[in-house]
């Protein structure tokens, strides 16, 4: 298995038990030469599973699922989709089995599409705020849980979503969002419950799946130490912009407290040029701070001028190329002869390039090709 390892060295042993030509019994042999082949990197693209640029899967994932789009978005060589979904009927009702039933089936699409998402359901997707309260919401993921876990396989990422405009835990009309001036007593109360909601994501949503917060503070708050925080980690919706990123980063340690999460839980977002300035556009300054917030996933379309910049720079390549986990294969070793029946010993060395590490687990799989027959044996550490 490929472990979550950063930038780190990893000599796997796969031990493949020979079964060409039928012998059962090993047989004798002397000790045998080591082959070790090396392996020259590539700076390709290359459109791996759960990193890099995301699309876009339409208006709502639910009800206006975009089929070519995601296709369109595949062909781009994106894996990832942003899947918006409006629970705007349902602030005071149950969702019902037919909302469930078509949720599920927009996965078994988006699947079929080769793609995964990055899911994210609101209550508002204005600057409103019309949301739900903290128990309609975690009434909600309970009922969300069956259909999450089904699908976990697609969905990598989701962003915690739910409160205040856009789900972005500002201006909750459920008193969820704590606003600047508001009376302590006011604060303590929507911490409370956006403590309520972050607990209901964690009991709900698939484990496989890490969850964004918007703020750092709210992070700050509940995981001081960072140690606790479980698969939880940060979507910056104004990546780059301003000296705060635009309300994301307001006191200070914050910014240090964001690098020091993305080392174990994903970091993503999207660039704006509409908001604080200056915007830190240029290719210095993503390719510096790609690595630094360890970058895992990003917004392909937004904002176009960020990232008309980068190409323009000559850095758009590297930046779609080094987001996420970024496995190389640095050599091969194995014996240049087995015994028929004997165990076949391969050491693969590999590290992880990318600016993220890996968030799910891989099996690392070593297939033999008889030379000549096409015969094949596989194996997997």
């Amino acid at each position: 298995m490929i472990r979550h390892t950063k930038l780190v060295l990893a000599v796997l042993a796969c031990i493949v038990y020979l079964a060409f030509g039928g012998a059962s019994k090993a047989r004798g042999a002397p000790p045998a030469s080591v082959v070790s082949t090396t392996f020259q990197p590539t700076d390709a693209d290359i459109p791996n599973p759960d990193r890099g640029f995301y699309g876009w899967a339409g208006t709502d994932f639910v009800s206006g699922f975009d089929a070519a789009g995601a296709r369109a978005a595949f062909a781009a060589g994106q894996r990832l989709v942003l899947a918006p979904v409006s629970l705007a009927r349902f602030r005071e009702d149950d969702l019902p089995p037919a909302f469930l039933h078509a949720l599920d089936e927009r996965f078994a699409e988006v699947r079929a599409a080769g793609l995964k998402v990055v899911l994210l359901f609101a209550y508002d997707f204005t600057g409103a705020g019309d949301d739900a309260d903290a128990a309609r919401i975690a009434r909600h993921l309970r009922e969300l849980a069956p259909v999450l876990a089904a699908n976990a396989d697609a969905i990598p990422y989701m962003r915690a979503g739910f409160i205040g405009a856009w789900g972005e835990w500002h201006s909750s009309q459920a008193g969820s969002a704590c606003a600047a001036g508001a009376p302590p007593d006011a604060c303590g109360a929507a911490y409370r419950r956006r403590a309520a909601v972050r607990d209901a994501l964690l009991a709900n949503v698939p484990d496989t799946t890490q969850i964004q917060f918007r703020y750092p503070a709210d992070l700050q708050r509940w995981y001081p130490g960072l140690h606790a925080a479980p698969r939880v980690g940060l979507h910056d919706d104004c990546f780059l912009a301003g000296p705060t990123d635009s309300g994301t980063y307001v006191a200070t340690g914050q910014r240090r407290y964001a690098e020091a999460l993305s080392l174990h839980a994903a970091f993503g977002g999207e660039t704006c040029d509409d908001a604080e300035k200056p915007v830190r556009g240029s290719c210095a300054d993503i390719l510096a701070e790609g690595a630094r917030y360890h970058l895992a996933w990003l917004n392909a379309d937004f904002a176009r001028p960020v990232l008309d910049r980068w190409k323009h720079e000559g850095c758009g390549r590297a930046v779609a190329a080094s987001m996420g986990y970024r496995i190389r294969l640095d050599g091969v070793s194995h014996a240049r002869a087995v015994a028929r029946g004997g165990t076949l010993r391969v050491a693969v060395a590999l590290r992880d390039v990318g600016w993220s590490r890996m968030f799910v687990d891989r099996p690392l799989r070593v297939l033999l090709r008889r030379r000549g027959g096409g015969q094949t044996i596989a194996a997997a550490a």
